[in-house]
């Protein structure tokens, strides 16, 4: 396989030794990691929280005075640890800055100006910092500020939960299962949302052609270019795909729940099986799919020209909406024998 360098030679990577294939396949594996980290992140808390759903949910009056004490402790000392921190961070950075401060500006015969002892370290790591939103700054701090806010949601849950495993004994688990009764509802608000989505895409299609026919037809490039590029591109990035996104995973936790209450009630069985195996093999191709997108997403570097496969992760995109819809058909048929049986 050949992969193009920094010199846009072409790189035979069967040739290489084996300290640098090593070193390949280490930042592959890392740009693999960086791909789907949001999704680590993400499942993480998903999975803290469910676990600690019956001490941070119910009123007090259905918990213990110890699960009362946890809980208002791994609260208030989970925030009053990010508050000091930060009230740390902004304190030394304001000290430094004083420090540093120097009311004299020389300059250099070449007309730099010199910095000399703490002021040059300061600027060393100013530009340190500066260099780190070279690559966007939009991107930088909207990446700090997601971090932070994973921070501060998830550090009281980590207090609590190291503070409930100090205690050996058994927490009565009140598990959520949605009522098959619920079903068809359930279904009905899943198709009215992928029919939205299937609108928005469908639309911006059309937008697009009727972008790409102004331009061609009557050399509006204002026009053209806001239809094609700037904002329709925009509205369909940060509006459409995070939308269709919230609509796969939520209909993806229904399913789960779904498919439990199917099995708590036996629907799983005899004249209904068909209709629960058939939405779970549907359900697993979905999330097969899914699962596929940030993998090949992360091996986009290593190809070029035709060869990229942008067009395969589009691809196994839209696939995803007919599975997932199977998957509802299904479900929806399993609602309706439930309501028959009833």
């Amino acid at each position: 396989m050949y992969v193009y360098g920094d010199g846009k030679e072409p790189i035979n990577l069967d040739e290489l030794d084996s300290y640098k294939s090593f070193l390949l396949a280490l930042s592959e594996t890392i740009g693999w990691v960086s791909v789907i980290s949001p999704l680590i992140l993400i499942s993480s808390f998903l999975l803290l929280r469910t676990s600690m759903r019956r001490v941070t949910s119910l009123p007090d009056e259905y918990l213990d005075e110890l699960e009362i004490a946890n809980r208002d402790w791994a609260f208030k000392t989970g925030y009053l640890v990010i508050r000091r921190i930060g009230l740390s961070v902004a304190a030394a950075f304001f000290i430094l800055k004083i420090l540093a401060f120097n009311p004299s500006i020389n300059f250099d015969d070449d007309g730099n100006r010199i910095r000399e002892g703490l002021e040059a370290s300061l600027y060393a790591v100013e530009s340190y910092l500066a260099s780190l939103t070279a690559y966007g700054s939009f991107n930088f701090y909207f990446t700090v500020i997601a971090l932070m806010t994973y921070v501060a949601y998830t550090f009281p849950l980590i207090l609590l939960a190291w503070r409930e495993s100090k205690f050996p004994e058994a927490i009565p688990v009140l598990e959520k299962v949605v009522p098959l009764g619920a079903t068809r509802l359930i279904a009905r608000k899943y198709f009215r949302r992928a029919s939205l989505v299937g609108t928005l895409f469908i639309g911006w299609a059309l937008i697009q052609v009727l972008g790409l026919y102004l331009a061609l037809q009557f050399s509006f490039p204002y026009i053209s270019d806001f239809l094609i590029y700037s904002g329709v591109l925009f509205f369909y990035l940060f509006i459409v795909v995070p939308y269709a996104m919230f609509v796969y995973v939520w209909a993806s936790i229904k399913t789960v729940e779904i498919l439990k209450a199917a099995k708590a009630n036996n629907y799983n069985q005899g004249k209904n099986a068909g209709s629960a195996i058939g939405a779970l093999i549907f359900f697993v191709i979905t999330q097969l799919l899914g699962i596929s997108i940030p993998i090949l997403f992360s091996q986009i570097g290593r190809f070029s020209g035709g060869d990229n496969p942008i067009l395969i992760i589009f691809g196994l995109g839209l696939a995803m909406i007919p599975t997932q819809i199977l998957s509802f058909v299904f479900i929806r048929r399993l609602g309706k024998e439930e309501e028959k049986a009833d």
